[in-house]
């Protein structure tokens, strides 16, 4: 399979004119995937879902967003060490060789996971199904596993994926859900498998330690910037012992994928993939500002909590960048970096 993108099938909607912005960056008329032109048309593209967000019509959406999010994932790049014309990721070959496999070290915990993943999301199961996604999940782990056999063996390949995940534990509880929205919305697997591996070991990598590391730093966060943009509902929530440890653990080890409906977790995904995951702490803080009024007058608010309401994300994307403005550069840069950044320290 080739990592080039290709335009989506015109639709004879009158209202395509919302795709046309898209289509002009997403499918340029000079195709050279340099660099320079990447991040070029990845600002353009940053600008364009921060301001207009995808089409309101879901299948003018669908069509263009596998273009979006193997871009914003810079999978149209092939690394420097690369010599072939498709991304290492990409390569179906290699794909076919980790899902012919026979079962991971991990495969029963991967089970005891992939059956109950979005289940109650009807469309999800019978257009992903189980299967999909113990193959993706499989594969990643066996890469992993790979990976680490040729850095202790002082092997190099273009194709090894990079040390940010503990090879001694390459799968962990919520990684299922994680891989959950690229085989929903990439049209084929390996595509959702190759955003899905670049998401984790590049995006995410310290969400998917076994000490989940970067979800702890994160929820301190949500706590942090809570106290900054609310100090009221902060206060209010304090008073009844009430920490993002205790009320925003899924939410935020998910990205939000855990919150259905599912078509508002791509919406919001489409702006965290756009401007840095780390800003899902913005977004939690956000769907909290958002129960406000309910949460004042509740004198038992961890039963409000306990459940986040349904997503809506052109009611949270907005809050979160909102909000942004009242955090100062030291704690925004946590934000940002605590995902993938071994460095931070809170």
């Amino acid at each position: 399979m080739s990592s080039s993108l290709e335009a989506p099938p015109h639709s004879s909607s009158s209202s395509t004119a919302e795709l046309e912005p898209f289509l002009a960056i997403l499918c340029p008329s000079t195709p050279p995937n340099t660099t320079t032109n990447t991040n070029q048309r990845l600002t353009q593209l940053r600008q364009l879902i921060l301001l207009e967000s995808l089409p309101k019509h879901p299948a003018q959406a669908a069509s263009i967003r596998p273009l979006v999010w193997k871009l914003l994932l810079r999978l149209n790049l092939l690394p420097q060490d690369v010599h072939h014309d498709i991304h290492p990721l990409l390569d179906s070959q290699t794909y076919l060789d980790l899902v012919s496999r026979s079962a991971s070290p991990m495969f029963s915990k991967i089970r005891n996971d992939t059956f109950r993943t979005l289940a109650t999301d009807l469309e999800f199961r019978q257009r992903v199904g189980e299967e999909r996604l113990v193959r993706c999940l499989e594969a990643f782990v066996w890469r992993q596993l790979d990976s680490a056999a040729n850095e202790a063996a002082g092997l190099h390949s273009p194709s090894s994926a990079p040390p940010t995940i503990d090879p001694g534990t390459p799968y962990v509880q919520g990684m299922n859900v994680l891989a959950a929205p690229f085989l929903y919305v990439l049209p084929t697997e390996l595509e959702a498998f190759a955003c899905f591996c670049s998401f984790i070991e590049v995006q995410a990598p310290r969400y998917v330690r076994p000490t989940l590391e970067g979800v702890h730093l994160g929820l301190q966060l949500v706590d942090r910037c809570l106290s900054c943009v609310d100090t009221q509902l902060y206060t209010h929530l304090l008073s009844h012992n009430l920490t993002a440890e205790l009320y925003a653990f899924p939410s935020l080890l998910t990205f939000s994928a855990s919150t259905p409906p599912l078509g508002e977790v791509l919406e919001l995904w489409d702006f965290l993939l756009a401007w840095g995951v780390g800003l899902n702490v913005l977004c939690v803080v956000a769907q909290v500002v958002i129960m406000k009024d309910e949460l004042m007058r509740s004198s038992s608010p961890m039963k409000l909590l306990r459940t986040f309401p349904p997503l809506k994300s052109r009611e949270i994307i907005p809050l979160a960048v909102q909000s942004v403005g009242d955090l100062d550069s030291e704690l925004y840069s946590a934000v940002v970096r605590h995902p993938w950044d071994d460095e931070l320290v809170l």
